[in-house]
Order: structure tokens, then sequence, then C-alpha cells
């Protein structure tokens, strides 16, 4: 998030009477100098010595003079309620439909600017893709840091989940053999060994999922310039009409137990791993 975005939109945060303190590690002098040059209405720390840094485990594992970006979102009561640490960094609009969400007053009926609309996300997109991509790793990738993978699983068991995507960021860093569907694989395999080891009904539905999805897949490329007879052709039509009524009831079921299986931590926690790792192959390619 730049400075200047959150300044243009200080009217919005004061009316609902939240107070933004920024940090940053530069000398106290160069902070003024930001306060100044930018016409800053909200209180800018400085942080040379990184105490707050490392005491949010934020360093940049990059560059130890840096720290990774992270914003925090407090409530009266001292209970953090949003949080974005080391990935896309967010618009104001989306700090405050967040507030808004948190006090139940969303969207608030005297906001002059529109909710944002239903933005892209990450994949996984939903609970079957989530599902379906734990099932079919079976172990950690060889060019991924074993160590560094250790920690993250650490951490997480701890409930050290920021300091655990940091982790994670280092974790990319330092598997340098490993590409994209590596590091992705590395995700699934996290989540894997979080909360499915002990749940091989969850795994076997996410299997079965895959194997019909690639069964209509088969068909319907068969039915593509088929050249068959109108009989055979109509033969394929109810194989893959059967087909996809399979689906939907392996949907359904999976459907049914998405709460037990904890699908939508699945799904949240792949999504900001794979997001970590998509951003570290980026940089890559710059470097």
């Amino acid at each position: 998030m730049q400075l200047g975005e959150l300044q243009n939109q200080i009217a919005r945060f004061k009316r609902r009477e939240v107070s933004i303190v920024a940090v940053s590690v530069d000398e106290p002098a160069a902070s003024g100098t930001m306060v100044e040059r930018l016409g800053l209405e909200f209180e800018l720390g400085s942080d040379p010595e990184q105490s707050v840094v490392k005491a949010f485990a934020v360093q940049n594992p990059d560059t130890q003079e840096l720290a990774i970006h992270a914003v925090y979102i407090v409530d009266q009561q001292g209970k953090v309620y949003y949080r974005k640490v080391g990935r896309r960094r967010p618009v104001s609009q989306e700090l405050i439909d967040a507030i808004d969400t948190h006090r139940g007053d969303y969207p608030r009926s005297d906001e002059a600017v529109a909710p944002r609309k239903r933005i892209a996300v990450d994949y996984p997109e939903n609970n079957f893709q989530a599902l379906i991509a734990v099932a079919e790793v079976s172990e950690l990738p060889e060019t991924v840091d074993a160590v560094a993978f250790s920690r993250v699983y650490s951490l997480i068991k701890q409930s050290r989940t920021d300091d655990a995507l940091i982790a994670f960021r280092v974790l990319t860093v330092r598997s340098t053999n490993a590409d994209q569907q590596a590091l992705h694989d590395a995700a699934s395999w996290l989540v894997h060994l979080l909360l499915f080891t002990d749940n091989p009904e969850a795994l076997e539905a996410g299997r079965a999922l895959k194997k019909r999805l690639t069964r209509i897949r088969s068909l319907e490329n068969a039915l593509v310039g088929n050249k068959d007879s109108a009989a055979a052709h109509d033969e394929m039509l109810q194989t893959l009409a059967k087909a996809r009524a399979g689906l939907s009831l392996a949907r359904a079921n999976i459907s049914r137990h998405a709460g037990e299986w904890q699908l939508s931590y699945a799904k949240a926690a792949m999504r900001g791993y794979r997001a970590v790792a998509s951003a570290e192959i980026i940089l890559r390619k710059t470097r």
C-alpha cells in the first residue's frame, strides 16, 4: 500500500474514527521529509533499529535492512481482525470494506463510493479445487528446501500463522531449484499434512472427483468433430450425461463434508502460500 493512496482516502477513515499509523525503517529525518512531501495527515513512525519490524517478524528475508510489507487492522479490544503480510498490497477500499464488515455495517448507506465488485481470487477458487490439489500431492517435492518447510509447519502448529507465511517466503528463496509447480505442490503438501493425514476419506473423495472430471473432459473432446453414426453419437451423449450426473453426486458429497474436512480453511491457506510462491517466481525473472 502506498502512503499517498492512504492519504487520498484519509477522509473515509476519519469518518469511521479509524486511526492510521505507518511504520518505516527510515531514519526520523527521512520520515519527516516524507510526511511533508506527501502532506500526510496520519502518523509515520520511524523504526531504524527495526524493533517493531522484529517484534512482528516481518524482516525481509532477502535483505535484513528492509521490512516485508504488512498491514494490520486492530479493533478497540486489541484484536487483529485483518492482516495481509508479504503479499499483494491492498488498496484503501479493501481495508474500508474489512472495517465495515467487522462492524456489521457493510455496505454503509452513507458511503459515497460504491462497494467493491467481486474481484478475481487466487487458485484454488473453490473447495473442490482445493481438495483435488491436496489429494494429488503425495510428498514434498525434492527441489523444495525440507528444513525450511519443517520451519513453516512448526510455526503453523504453534498457531503463528503470520510468521509461517513469512517463513514460507524464506522457503521459496532458499529453494532455488524449485519451479512454480514445485512450490505450489509444497503448499498443497503443507495443507495435506495439517488437515488430511488422518482423513483418507477426504483424500479419496478428491482423487475420485479428479478422475470424474478427467473422464468428462475426455468424453467432451471425443464428441468434438465426431463422425460416427447417429446411434454411436447418441450413445456417447448418454455416457456423458451419466458421467455428469456422477460428478454432481460427488460434488454434493464433498459439500456435505466441507465443514468436517475444513475445506474453507484448506482453500484459504493454499491461496496464501501459492500467492507467495508465485510472487517469488516473478521476482526471479527480474533478478
